[in-house]
């Protein structure tokens, strides 16, 4: 293996900018979400951690991360079938490796490795026939599997979105996506909805009315509309929102964690949040269409295909509009596996374009 000495002058920095400024945003959000204020030096650990960890992996090169695109990818579902052996349940899945005041959630590994191994597989094989999406699906399947005998749902949407923009950036010919479309039209409810567990199908239901289980389920659902909407035009200011500080809203430096922002810093903060995280992905998708070689393409729009379902799906269930899922914010909420493994990724994603025109 071959270190090299990075160019600072070939980095994008302004995704490196969004990045750091949603990181830091976040762990200043963090100071007046958390019920613990053990957790902020946690945090603030991990965001140096997987900072070093971006800046170390820039001594490499593409050439050497898409040749281990397949071990990586094998190396994740080891640690998704062990974490089912010898893991930690938290939250009623059994997704953690627990190493003292460490802990580490595979699936992060697990979205890298998959999205890398598609890229590579992808790059030159295009997309025409109906079993040409047998040995894509092959490589996704075990790894959506292992995810829901955690049981881990949410994790399980993001790896096969993830999966799914790789495909569509690819080239999906349109009568084959039409076709997905109708059939997951009719799987839904005759197939999908008839096998969710009891509290699955609840969750979907709380979406259309929260207030059938007001002290349960729709609890936490309805504290956060409730937070977003009292935050008014700017908002109650730094530390003071009522509902998430007197511990109206579970979950406020997780799941619920815009919540928190939103009450504080109002409409107008929420505006500036969602700006930053909009920038970030445009940035990711200008990065794609720059790099010529088909995998390096293939590679970034999946990163951004995960980072971009996870904002909208944890937004959407801080206003209610879509089912708890348990997915955090990226770079915002409290969670240093998943801090570090976006930092990670995002990492990979600046070494890819830096070298897009290397041989």
């Amino acid at each position: 293996m071959v270190l090299r000495r990075p160019n600072l002058l070939a980095y994008d920095w302004g995704l490196a900018l969004l990045a750091l400024a949603l990181a830091a945003l976040g762990l200043v959000n963090l100071k007046s979400a958390t019920p613990d204020p053990a957790l902020i030096p946690r945090q603030a650990l991990a965001l140096a951690l997987g900072l070093g960890l971006a800046v170390a992996i820039q001594f490499l090169s593409r050439r050497l991360l898409f040749a281990w695109a397949y071990p990586l990818y094998a190396l994740s579902l080891v640690l998704l079938v062990a974490v089912l052996l010898v893991g930690r349940e938290i939250n009623g899945a059994k997704a953690w490796f627990v190493l003292g005041p460490l802990q580490f959630q595979p699936l992060e590994l697990a979205k890298v490795g998959l999205v890398l191994a598609l890229a590579q597989f992808l790059a030159e094989r295009p997309i025409r026939r109906v079993w040409d999406y047998v040995p894509p699906g092959l490589l996704t399947a075990p790894v959506a599997a292992l995810l829901l005998l955690q049981p881990d749902l949410g994790g399980t949407l993001v790896v096969l979105f993830g999966a799914f923009t790789v495909l569509f950036v690819r080239g999906l010919p349109w009568k084959h996506l039409l076709v997905g479309v109708l059939a997951l039209v009719l799987l839904v409810p005759t197939v999908v909805w008839p096998n969710l567990k009891p509290y699955q199908r609840e969750r979907v239901l709380i979406v259309l009315d929260p207030y059938r289980d007001p002290l349960g389920q729709g609890f936490q659902v309805i504290q956060s509309t409730i937070a977003i909407g009292s935050g008014g035009l700017f908002g109650k200011g730094y530390g003071q929102g009522t509902q998430t500080q007197l511990g109206f809203v579970p979950f406020r430096h997780t799941d619920f964690v815009f919540a928190v922002w939103a009450e504080e810093w109002g409409f107008v903060g929420a505006v500036a949040l969602l700006g930053l995280y909009a920038l970030l992905l445009l940035r990711l998708l200008g990065l794609a269409l720059e790099c010529s070689r088909m995998a390096d393409r293939l590679f970034i729009a999946g990163v951004g295909g995960m980072l971009g379902f996870q904002v909208v799906v944890n937004l959407g269930v801080a206003l209610g509009v879509m089912p708890v899922t348990g997915l955090t914010l990226p770079l915002f909420s409290y969670g240093g596996s998943s801090l570090m493994a976006t930092l990670f990724s995002l990492g990979l994603v600046l070494l890819v374009h830096r070298d897009r025109a290397a041989p």
